[in-house]
């Protein structure tokens, strides 16, 4: 195998014309694989042409290759000429549109494995690729992590080409490019980059592609390790893209001059470039009347905020700040905690691992125990806990409270990181009280100020409400409503920002409108 492969994986073998020493390669390369089929025929009349058919069991459709190409092979080919037999088998013997020539043994080898059928013919140092992929995969499966009232149901799914059609389905212009690369030296997975040309901003295009080739892989399996490779803040908590499982979200990114990368095998896609305010935005949003969508949304803003400093807050006011409470709030803490043996943080501490690690086990057990297991443990630990002294019933409020805000957060990886704040912000809570909560708050806000997304600032629009005349803030904590949102986004080009306009004529009310409007419309 080293003799066909370089330091790198990459295949070194070159095409031969002759049939039988690429046979010998291709036997070398797939040795001991099992699931590959291959097999030398002789098709034509008077002037025989050897060729080698080679594919990967249960990734073609056999019928297809049996029916239509090799039963052609052998009964339209009576009339070989003596040369140029490969066009000739080309034109006349597979009547298909989806084939093209293949000149090189790893772009072959990289057909095959990809679930192509691959016809050699002797006497050419080149194939032929004939597409009859069926691998197998689960269709198009329903979100389960991002499960919404109102809007599509469907899912990305692991086989990049459903993902590829459900975008298509959705934004019907020829201008959605879909550049398509192999990444990985052995897994040579399929990446692909989804943009609107004219909407979306070549440097950042120009960037991902930079990114992508930066490093060479052994293998990349999912989208989240893609993520990991080509981020830029690597220390921090906050993701650098965002991710989605939901097509109708990919393509109102790419509406908004956004773009999305799909991976093989990950039914997740990634988005990018990325806001604080994006993380905040769920898919049936824009499906929804404006009151409800900023209802919805300040109720996340404020989930998060709890979740984040809560356990901080609770920990500040108790161990040195408690002239803040009224007196009957002291007393009444002051009677919860009585026998308690710890102090306030070690009580935080073991409700807010306990909390996490029934958390962490509903996620990996099977989906109806799972949340069993939640409920039923964390109203066991709870109660227990409380009835043994070990904790205040104050304490297992806050924690409870504190784990069910940051579910609010629509976006996994993004509440994640506020899980991970929470602990620093409890940190300077415990030793510098109230000055140590603001001064994490202040921290925080220092950081996300610093974070850029391919070159979008982290904390657009509430940074920079002025830029792109204002529109931004249009929709962010705030939703307007949908007939003033007319601006995309800052993602997108300058020249490329109106997305909605009233026609020519349309004044927007229908005539009995008007004339109620006028006062015509009274008796």
């Amino acid at each position: 195998m080293t003799l066909l492969h370089d330091d790198r994986n990459h295949i070194t073998a070159l095409f031969s014309k002759v049939l039988d020493e690429n046979i010998d390669t291709l036997s070398v390369l797939f040795e001991n694989c099992a699931d590959v089929v291959k097999r030398k025929l002789s098709v034509g009349g008077e002037n025989k042409a050897d060729i080698f058919i080679i594919y990967i069991d249960n990734m073609i459709d056999k019928e297809l290759l049996e029916m239509n190409t090799l039963l052609q092979l052998f009964r339209d080919l009576q009339d070989m000429p003596e040369t140029d037999k490969f066009d000739y088998i080309k034109n006349r013997g597979i009547q298909t549109v989806d084939l093209i020539e293949v000149s090189t043994i790893p772009e072959l080898v990289g057909q095959i494995l990809s679930g192509d059928t691959i016809i050699m013919v002797d006497g050419y140092d080149k194939a032929l690729r004939v597409s009859m992929r069926k691998a197998p995969n689960r269709g198009v499966p329903t979100s389960e992590n991002e499960v919404t009232v109102r809007g599509s149901k469907e899912s990305f799914s692991e086989a990049l080409f459903i993902n590829r059609v459900l975008l298509r389905r959705r934004i019907k212009d020829t201008n959605l490019k879909m550049k398509q690369q192999k990444l990985g030296a052995r897994t040579l997975t399929d990446v692909a980059i989804c943009y609107l040309d004219g909407v979306a901003k070549p440097e950042v295009i120009a960037e991902i592609e930079r990114r992508l080739n930066e490093y060479t892989i052994d293998g990349l399996l999912d989208s989240g390790m893609l993520e990991q490779l080509t981020e830029r803040n690597t220390y921090s908590p906050f993701p650098e893209f965002q991710s989605t499982e939901r097509p109708d979200k990919a393509a109102a990114a790419l509406l908004e001059g956004r773009v999305v990368i799909l991976v093989d095998n990950s039914p997740v896609a990634t988005l990018l470039p990325t806001t604080l305010n994006s993380f905040f935005q769920a898919s049936d949003d824009a499906y929804s009347r404006w009151e409800v969508a900023t209802f919805l949304r300040l109720l996340r803003y404020i989930g998060a905020f709890i979740t984040m400093t809560l356990p901080g807050l609770y920990v500040a006011v108790l161990n040195y700040n408690a002239e803040l409470l009224s007196p009957a709030m002291a007393l009444s803490f002051s009677a919860a905690r009585e026998g308690v043996p710890f102090s306030v943080l070690v009580e935080v501490i073991i409700m807010e691992i306990s909390f996490q690690m029934l958390l962490e086990a509903g996620v990996r057990m099977p989906g109806p125990m799972g949340g069993t297991l939640g409920i039923v443990g964390g109203l066991i630990i709870g109660d227990a806990a409380v009835t043994a002294n070990i904790v205040s019933p104050i304490v297992v409020i806050v924690i409870a409270l504190t784990a069910i805000t940051a579910f609010t957060v629509p976006n996994e990886p993004f509440a994640s990181a506020f899980r991970i704040i929470r602990y620093f912000i409890l940190a300077l809570s415990a030793f510098l009280g109230l000055f140590g909560f603001i001064i994490g708050i202040t921290c925080l806000l220092i950081h996300l100020g610093s974070l850029k997304s391919f070159g979008m600032p982290y904390m657009v629009p509430f940074a920079a409400s002025g830029i792109n005349h204002g529109s931004d803030t249009k929709d962010g904590m705030i939703r307007f409503p949908f007939r003033r949102l007319s601006r995309r986004p800052l993602f997108a080009r300058r020249d490329e920002r109106t997305k909605l306009v009233r026609k020519e004529g349309s004044s927007g009310m229908s005539g009995m409108e008007e004339e109620y409007e006028d006062g015509k419309g009274e008796e």
